[in-house]
């Protein structure tokens, strides 16, 4: 029987995918990877003993996070632009697996930051600003250089374990 080991965020970084060099993990607090839930509909059957619910091969809309210790000033000055002005951010970590070494975790993601909410703070204390991205139209993980998950909705691709869900859909629908 194989033995699965944890894996541990030792280390985290967010920064513009086509900046490298504006990396936050001086400031960064936290950050949310988004959750993956896929789109369900209720379903309930005339002679049915029981409701179900029904999975589909979309997800709902996905909302990584994000906080840092201060303002985080790249990200202000490029606040409430005009819409459709996408970034593109990766979400970087460093994991530890138990009896493994340490690899790279990396999650890509093109969206909006929609949301700054900073929290109550006193003088010398470092004020915490949450961060919120929306209108995520892509998102991918990669952990140790295998692709975890990859969703885009521009491709209509939304696959885990290199397994595509809409495959089957887009045959049906000719595209």
């Amino acid at each position: 029987m194989a033995i699965q080991y944890p894996y541990v965020m030792e280390a985290i970084d967010v920064r513009r995918a086509d900046q490298p060099e504006s990396s936050r993990q001086k400031i960064i607090q936290t950050m949310a990877l988004p959750a993956l839930t896929r789109r369900t509909s209720e379903h309930m059957a005339g002679g049915s003993v029981m409701s179900l619910n029904l999975s589909f091969p979309q997800i709902e809309a996905l909302e990584p996070k994000y906080a840092t210790g201060g303002f985080d000033l790249d990200t202000l000055r490029h606040f409430g632009l005009a819409a459709g002005s996408f970034d593109k951010w990766v979400f970087a970590g460093s994991v530890r697996v138990r009896r493994g070494g340490v690899v790279p975790a990396r999650a890509i993601i093109e969206g909006v930051v929609n949301a700054w909410e900073p929290d109550e703070n006193t003088p010398g204390e470092l004020m915490k600003c949450n961060h919120t991205i929306v209108e995520v139209s892509h998102y991918e993980l990669v952990i140790d250089g295998e692709e975890i998950f990859y969703v885009d909705d521009d491709e209509n691709v939304a696959r885990s374990g290199s397994v595509d869900w809409f495959a089957p859909t887009r045959r049906a629908l000719g595209i």
